[in-house]
């Protein structure tokens, strides 16, 4: 068996993706139903599928990644506007947690700290079910 015949089937990426995917399907629901299926930006009122829960810092920082003041939920053309154009996310941003909000997220997702993930869980499913209610 060759080298190439041996590698891994499952990348580690892949293995990391199954186990935080259930956790970040329910945040971007807890997210969309926070913002009553309107996007924070513009105020359209697209199909559910229409919107995204955009994060301010990155998804690949686990501190910050399901933080409530980390994200937006924003329409499809709001959510590639962000993308496109990082100065006007940050000032979206600035205005809806404030300077010292923005500053404390970047340092929160440089600390390194890794969240509880069975408490985050069970903490979102709790803020869901009573905003449901």
């Amino acid at each position: 068996m060759t080298k190439i015949e041996a590698k891994r089937k499952t990348s580690k990426k892949s293995i990391r993706r199954i186990k935080l995917f259930p956790l970040d399907l329910l945040f971007s629901k807890y997210i969309k139903t926070k913002a009553n299926f309107t996007c924070e930006y513009c105020g359209a009122k697209p199909a559910k599928q229409g919107l995204h829960c955009s994060h301010f810092v990155g998804r690949r920082y686990r501190n910050t990644r399901w933080l409530e003041e980390n994200c937006a939920c924003l329409c499809f053309a709001c959510h590639n506007l962000m993308h496109d154009f990082p100065a006007i996310h940050k000032s979206f941003f600035v205005q809806r947690i404030g300077s010292e909000g923005v500053e404390r997220l970047e340092n929160l997702a440089r600390s390194g700290n890794k969240p509880d993930l069975v408490l985050m869980k069970n903490e979102l499913t709790e803020k869901l079910r009573r905003l449901e209610a």
